[in-house]
């Protein structure tokens, strides 16, 4: 267990490892031969038989994003051990916003997020995928990923926020909160609590402080952010602000992916980062009918 050792976080020393919540932070790898069932970043996704492909309003089908096999990650608390977890997206790229609903984080006309408990075998599952349309392609581009976006112009719409396909690997980590996250309250002993929401009104030592020690022990992604990077559960990072913070009933949902930046395989409009958050209770009883999607960039 790390311990924040600044004279000043002494009266918060004991709310500061309270807030420390496990993540599992992904690694993610260039991959052409990706399998139905595997995490991976895009690619051809996990379908049972009997079930229905993801579409949008226009019965058009929705793009693949993210999917994570729940066996192949480290266990967190309250996350599932077993079953498969997709994200998809509309793949109409940085116009259409790739099927964020600002107004409504919750509709999911233009994403979808899908859970299956029970893990079929490869070759029990839907092999023609024909009816797709905009496969990102394998090979990874030589070029970067900036380079791509400003070459793209107008017709950069009906690219996803990936350049290529990426096979995913899990490391165990642990993180704590940054005033980003509007979930932030630590309990003073003695002392004024700090909170996001009186962050301006705290003592500025204090924040300089806290603030130091989160940026020295959480993973960052190279861009010297907080709590950067890819991963599941966790602590989120924003270029913008918290958007659970613009309605009460999204204070109580807690970060279930998180897919940043990283300018060599994910790029969601001038650096930005996505996420998906989901309340408590849904994730324990396995219903993501009601996550919440986000992205936003510089």
């Amino acid at each position: 267990m790390r311990i924040p050792d600044h004279p000043l976080l002494a009266p918060y020393k004991a709310a500061i490892l309270a807030a420390e919540k496990p993540t599992a932070e992904i690694i993610l790898e260039p991959c052409g031969n990706l399998t139905l069932s595997q995490s991976k970043i895009g690619g051809l996704p996990y379908l049972p038989p009997d079930a229905e492909y993801p579409r949008n309003p226009y019965r058009q089908p929705l793009t693949l994003l993210a999917q994570i096999n729940f066996a192949e990650m480290p266990p967190l608390p309250g996350f599932p051990t077993s079953g498969i977890l997709q994200w998809f997206i509309n793949l109409h790229g940085f116009f259409d916003c790739w099927g964020l609903d600002s107004k409504n984080p919750l509709n999911q006309d233009g994403f979808r997020v899908l859970y299956y408990p029970e893990v079929l075998p490869d070759d029990a599952l839907v092999q023609d995928f024909s009816f797709l349309e905009n496969v990102p392609p394998v090979p990874p581009p030589k070029r970067s990923l900036w380079q791509r976006i400003k070459d793209w112009g107008m017709e950069g719409e009906s690219h996803p926020p990936f350049a290529h396909p990426c096979a995913i690997r899990f490391q165990s980590g642990s993180q704590f909160p940054s005033f980003q996250d509007c979930t932030l309250h630590l309990r003073g002993e003695g002392a004024p609590d700090i909170t996001y929401d009186n962050y301006e009104h705290d003592d500025e030592a204090v924040c300089d402080a806290y603030t130091e020690f989160v940026f020295a022990e959480s993973a960052t992604d190279g861009r010297g952010c907080y709590n950067g990077g890819h991963r599941i559960g966790g602590y989120p990072e924003f270029t913008q602000e918290d958007p659970r913070a613009l309605a009460p009933a999204y204070r109580e949902y807690v970060q279930l992916m998180q897919l940043d930046s990283d300018d060599k395989h994910t790029m969601w409009g001038d650096a930005g980062v996505g996420h998906l958050f989901i309340h408590p209770d849904d994730l324990r009883r396995r219903d993501f009918s009601r996550v919440m999607y986000s992205w936003d960039c510089c």
